[in-house]
Formats: C-alpha cells, structure tokens, sequence
C-alpha cells in the first residue's frame, strides 16, 4: 500500500479570478468545507499516512491552514516556490521517505476514486509510473491518453489541439484499442516510483508532469501504466461553472463519503454549524455556516451555501449559489447559479443571474441587476441602477 501523497497545492487559479486574488484556489470553500480540507479527509479514508502540501502563490494562507487544524494524519509543507508540477516534487524530495512509492495528488481536484487501490495497481503491476484516467466527453482541456490492452499507456497527448484527435484517430484507426473510443483523459492523480526523483534530479528540464515528464517516460521505454476510475467522481474545480457543478454535486451526496461542514439536521440535506438563526424558509439542500443569519420570509436554498457570519435580509432570495463568509445581502435581492466572495455587500432589491461571481468585497449597490457571464472584480462599485446583459465572456479586469 502507498503511505505518502504529495498535494500540489501552489497554483493561481487564474481562471477563478477574482475570487483567487485574495484566496488561494485549495482554500476556497466547497460546502463551506476548503477544497484542500476535502483532499486530506480523502487521502486519510484510503489508507494515506503522511501528506506533503507544496505551496507556491498565497502560501503562507495554505500553510497557516493545514498547520492549524489536527488531521489524523502527519501533514507538512513545502515551501520552497516551484516551477511546476514536477519541478514541485523535486523540490520536496528530501521529505520523501527513501525508496517507497508516492502518490501525486492536484490540489484543485474534488474525487472519490479509490485511490488505495489505484496504490495497489501501481505495486502490483510493477509500473515506474500510474496515472488515473477518467472518460469524459470532450477532452481537449485535459491530457489525452491511449491505452493497449493490457493498460500500458502508449501515447500521451497534453490538452489536444481538435487537429491532433483527428490525425491521432486516423493514425490508431486499425488497432482498435482498449481506450480507442472512450476518451480517457489524465485526472492529475499519479503512482510513482521513487526512483522518479532521480531522473527529475538529473533532467532538470523535465518541470511539468503532462508537457514533460509522460512524454519522456515513454520514449525513454519506462513503464506507464493507465488505471481506470471508472464511474468514481472527479471534477476539476478550476472554473467558476466547474466549481458551482461540484457544489451542487457534493450537496446532492455524489461525492460520498465527503460531504459538507456542519451537523446535518434535515435528512433531504440542510447541514447547520452553531449559532445559526433562521427566520425565513430553507430548503434542502442546503449549508448555512457558524452564526448565519436568515431574515423573515428570506428563501434559501436548493443548492445554498451560506459562509460563516453571512446576513439575508427580509425576503431575498438565494438558490444554486456559492455565498462565501461575512456577505450582506440585502432585503428582497435575488442569487440564482452566483458566486460571492468573503465581505462583498449585496444591496437591496439587487438582481445576480447565472454565472455571476463577485470577488471579495465587492459592493452591489441597491437595485443593480447583473445576468448573465458578468464577472465583478474586487472591490468594483456597480452604482448605477441598470441591467447588464451579457452574450460570452468580458474581461475579468
């Protein structure tokens, strides 16, 4: 069994901004539990003793977290500012027991998988290097891969241009193999070796897992095996969209056993932490966080989950949202498929549609209507009383 993990945890998550200008992507609340909690609760149910957490952008907050908190489990941090993902794990080798195999474990990820025995794969298959696979529909935000039929990965193409499927279908047409049709693609949870310190020691180019270091595995003729996760549940959580979908996924109980911060007192789903007072409707599922505060004929919920200290005033209304610690929402204001960051301020009678993410505090004045792929940066005041309509993406400036 594979004891140690290494969480790779020093990312910028450009594409959450605003909400990573001031929170670090593991940091931010999934179920008002961070994402980086999950992973260590994860890691602890299938069998992982020890974890080494490699931190680069916001750091000092990751550290201060992990440092903070008991996990029934040895947790260290690395601080020594890496590269990339492989330039990560040569940079905390020295914290790495001598000569046992390791797990490397992206820490913007949110999965069930049965990671025990993807360790146990990985051992008795005597693979230099594993890596977890998903299908999914559309693989060209990922790392393709192509399997043989006994599970040896034979190609590795890191996030495909559409070109490069089409040439690589015409290429593999005839040998029909196992993955040929079903669009496995790298999840970022990897089974290594030791002996892989050595080689990112000696080929110091080798800095990234997907663009470097795969591809010169195979065609230095090591073995890189492929391990099916089959139906387990994986998300990457490094888009606003992706990350409302594993909100709403983890309150529907598709990720089990993980599951939300409080004490579940409704059996369809409402998860409640101390000091909470409600005065208004909840309706699962739903997670109101330590001293929330719901105001009269204020409607929260399906898919809510409201951060430690947040306000609703009379007769808002909240549903399919992210709402972050300390936010004041205003009397009579609608959050439909939002996102609000730590301290933002919602005024009355304000509008948020889908897709709206307000970066930490960000103030929405009285009345403001925002619909659609509108992105509110930190600290920008909406003023006016208009509606803003969107059709794609603007700047997140």
């Amino acid at each position: 069994m594979i004891s140690t993990a290494v969480v790779l945890a020093g990312g910028q998550g450009k594409r959450l901004r605003p909400l990573t200008y001031v929170t670090p992507k593991p940091l931010i609340p999934v179920g008002n539990e961070p994402l980086l909690g999950h992973i260590l609760h994860f890691l602890k149910l299938n069998g992982v003793k020890r974890v080494i957490v490699v931190v680069n952008y916001l750091g000092e907050q990751v550290k201060k977290y992990v440092e903070e908190r008991e996990w029934g489990l040895e947790v260290w941090v690395c601080s020594k500012r890496p590269l990339d993902t492989a330039d990560a794990v040569r940079r905390c080798r020295h914290m790495l027991p001598e000569g046992e195999p390791f797990f490397v474990v992206m820490g913007d990820v949110l999965t069930n998988m049965n990671i025990r025995e993807m360790g146990e794969f990985h051992v008795s298959s005597g693979s230099f290097a594993t890596i977890a696979l998903k299908a999914v529909d559309n693989p060209l935000e990922y790392g393709l891969v192509l399997l043989s039929d006994d599970g040896l990965i034979e190609l590795f193409l890191e996030k495909p241009l559409s070109l490069e499927i089409y040439l690589l279908t015409i290429a593999y047409h005839r040998k029909r193999s196992k993955s040929f049709y079903s669009n496995l693609v790298n999840t970022g949870f990897y089974a290594f070796d030791y002996r892989i310190v050595d080689i990112l020691e000696k080929e110091y180019f080798l800095m990234d897992f997907g663009r470097h270091v795969f591809p010169y595995l195979l065609e230095s003729g090591y073995k890189v095996m492929g391990w099916d996760l089959g139906d387990a549940y994986w998300k990457d959580l490094g888009r606003p969209s992706s990350y409302l979908e594993a909100h709403k996924d983890l309150l529907a109980g598709k990720i089990k056993p993980l599951r939300p911060r409080g004490r579940l007192v409704e059996p369809e789903g409402v998860w409640v932490e101390e000091d909470v007072e409600v005065e208004g409707l909840v309706i699962p599922p739903a997670v109101l966080g330590k001293g929330v505060r719901i105001g009269s004929n204020a409607v929260v919920g399906p898919y809510a989950s409201l951060g430690a200290g947040t306000r609703v005033g009379a007769g808002a209304h909240i549903k399919n949202s992210i709402v972050w610690d300390n936010v004041e929402i205003g009397a009579g204001s609608v959050l439909d498929g939002c996102i609000v960051a730590s301290g933002a301020v919602i005024g009355r009678e304000a509008r948020l549609g889908p897709n709206t993410v307000v970066g930490h505090s960000s103030v929405i004045k009285d009345g403001v209507k925002v619909m659609g792929a509108f992105i509110v940066s930190s600290n920008i005041h909406l003023v006016e009383k208009r509606e803003i309509m969107v059709d794609g993406e603007l700047p997140t400036s």
